[in-house]
Order: structure tokens, then sequence, then C-alpha cells
């Protein structure tokens, strides 16, 4: 909520309770209560007193305790909100749902200037509407929150590191999945970002390929697409695993996809258009003819949500922000045949980047 009340600061609004309500910004806001977020977020509204401070958490009587726990009791209310408050612990202080509504507007009443991402909850007054203000913050990454999708990738690479040591003939993909997954909780990986996808030989050219039974000869590529959950946050790696005796046009097609994957990281600054360096990796491939292969965008933003806001793809409209967490990750895909892609996970600023993936693109095995 810190960094809420401080982007409004900035941008000139000045309120004096904020009320958050829709489902989008309490994933946001109680993102590391869930590995991942579940369809329905068991908070009902999260409400602050900007001159005091206080932060009410309305919620499940299933959540309350365990929000008590993350969040702690300083500065901090925790309400109940269930069709009955007969019966529950003493100790649980409640709302009924039906009169959740009225109590609201009678508290709302006390402040002059009120902000909300959730417009009709003011129907009988005037707020301010904060849903950009959120979106903004959302993308727009902190340090602390850059730290832990560092800390993220960092697992998420040396599990696939480490997994592909292990990776020998006769293995299906989904033992190697099984395999990269458990060396992840090892790691200190609390969930996943995604399925895993593990994709060996031709089911390289399955963009979403699911892990099957297919098993490792021995001289097939391995397409490894992984991410984890650390703290509310994911990380999104695609790495390619070559054993010494794969096809040499694999080789190449390989390096003509890290070149996109380059050339694209080094365009990228605070302020561009993110379908122009969507543009610079697609020229790459258009030059050795395989352009008609790179079947999505270019990435995507990364934070709660493996996949957020902004798109880097030809028909984008967004602009990079500084803060920006977003992938990197051309690819090609020739169906019945094989398929590349290379991901990397980038910070932007108004310098360029700082590649957040910093471990080997393709690993031999």
């Amino acid at each position: 909520m810190n960094k809420l009340e401080k982007h409004l600061s900035a941008i000139g609004i000045d309120v004096d309770f904020v009320v958050i309500r829709s489902r989008e910004a309490l994933k946001y806001m109680v993102s590391e209560l869930y590995s991942p977020p579940p369809e329905e977020v068991p908070v009902h509204r999260i409400a602050v007193d900007i001159h005091t401070g206080l932060i009410e958490f309305y919620v499940s009587p299933l959540e309350y305790y365990r929000v008590k726990e993350v969040y702690g009791n300083e500065g901090i209310d925790v309400w109940a909100v269930t069709n009955s408050c007969i019966d529950l612990p003493s100790d649980m202080k409640c709302y009924e749902r039906n009169s959740l509504e009225n109590v609201f507007k009678d508290k709302l009443l006390k402040y002059k200037r009120i902000a909300v991402d959730d417009p009709p909850l003011c129907e009988d007054m005037v707020c301010i509407d904060i849903r950009q203000a959120i979106r903004y913050i959302r993308r727009s990454k902190s340090i602390e929150e850059v730290e832990i999708i560092k800390r993220a990738t960092e697992v998420t690479e040396k599990s696939i590191e480490l997994a592909a040591s292990l990776v020998k003939q006769g293995l299906s993909e989904i033992a190697i999945a099984s395999i990269l997954e458990r060396l992840a909780r090892e790691l200190g990986a609390e969930g996943f970002a995604f399925s895993t996808i593990v994709a060996v030989g031709e089911n390289t050219a399955k963009p979403h390929h699911i892990p099957s039974h297919k098993i490792f000869s021995g001289a097939e590529p391995i397409l490894i697409d992984f991410g984890v959950r650390i703290s509310g946050y994911v990380s999104d790696v695609t790495r390619i695993l070559i054993p010494s005796n794969v096809d040499k046009n694999y080789v190449e097609l390989v390096q003509v996809i890290d070149k996109a994957r380059l050339n694209a990281i080094i365009a990228i600054k605070s302020g561009l258009l993110c379908s122009d360096i969507d543009f610079v990796a697609r020229s790459v491939l258009r030059t050795h003819n395989i352009h008609q292969f790179f079947i999505h965008g270019l990435g995507h933003g990364v934070g709660v949500d493996v996949h957020e806001g902004p798109r880097l793809g030809q028909a984008s409209k967004d602009y990079l922000i500084d803060g920006d967490v977003v992938t990197v990750e051309p690819g090609v895909y020739i169906h019945g045949k094989y398929g590349v892609r290379i991901e990397d996970l980038v910070l932007v600023d108004k310098d360029g980047v700082q590649v957040l993936s910093e471990g080997p693109k393709v690993i031999e095995i």
C-alpha cells in the first residue's frame, strides 16, 4: 500500500481513504498469501485510512488467522466476512455479508477524498478512480519487487542447469519435468508460475507443449520453459538443451534465435513502443526467411502473474516504462520437425535493460 500512496502523491492525487476490492487489484496487493492466487481471491476488500495508516482487511473466515499471521497486528485490522457470524470463534471479528455494504457506506461518509478501484462502490458520493494508478504501480516494479523476481529467476535457472546434468537417454518428458520441479522446491520455490513445459524432439515445435511419455533417445534437442513462484512473484525462462550429436541445422537455427533475442534486448529502453522491439527481433528472422514460423509476440510483462502488461508484439500499443519486467522470447516452430525458443527476463529502465536471467541460454548435455 505504501507504493500506491507514494504514486498517488507523486501524480498529485490527495486522498483520505482508499478502498480496493477488484480481483485483479486484490491479487496484486495480497500476492504473498497465495501460490498461485486462487480463481476467487478470498479477500473481499482492503481499506486504508491514509492519515492514521490503519489497513483493514475484510476476508473469508478461512483466511482470517493466516492474514493476521502474515501481516501482523500493528496498524492492521482484520474482519471475517460471512453469511452469519454466529458460532464463529470469539476472537474472530466479523461482519455479516448482507450488512457489510451499509457499514461501508457509513464509513465512507466520514471522509472527503475517497479513492476506489471499483467505481460502483460510490453511487451516492464522488470518488477518485485509481484503477489506472494500480495498473501503473503493478508494472513499475520497486527495488524490493525486482529482488524477489530475481531470486525466483535464479532458482529457475539453477534448477534447469541441475536438471540438465541429470538428463539421460531413456527419460521421458514427464520424468524430466518431475526432476526439475523437485530441484526447484529444494532450492526454495514455493510454487510454480505455470505448467512446466518439457518438450523433446518434434515436440519442441509445439509452443505450449504438455510433457508426455515421449522418451529422450539421446540425439534430440530438449526445450524447457519453466518458472517458479517466491513471495508472490514469478519467473519465466526458456532454455534449450542440446546433445553433442544433434542435427547441425538445429544448432544453426538456435544461433539465429539467440541473435534475435540479443538484438531485441539491446534495443530495449524505457519510452519505446513495444511493437518496435518485436520488430527488431522479427527482422533478424526475416533475413533468414524464417519469420513466418515466429507465431507469437516477442514477450510480456511478468510480476504477480506470469502474463501481465505490457505486451511486446506486432500489434501492441504499449510503451515500455521504468520498472517494467518483461520477457524477451523469440521462437520459431516448424511443425513435424522441431522448434526453438530462448527466453530471458529483463528489467527496463531509461538507460536500457538489466538482464535478470544471467545463466546459459543453451546447455550442452
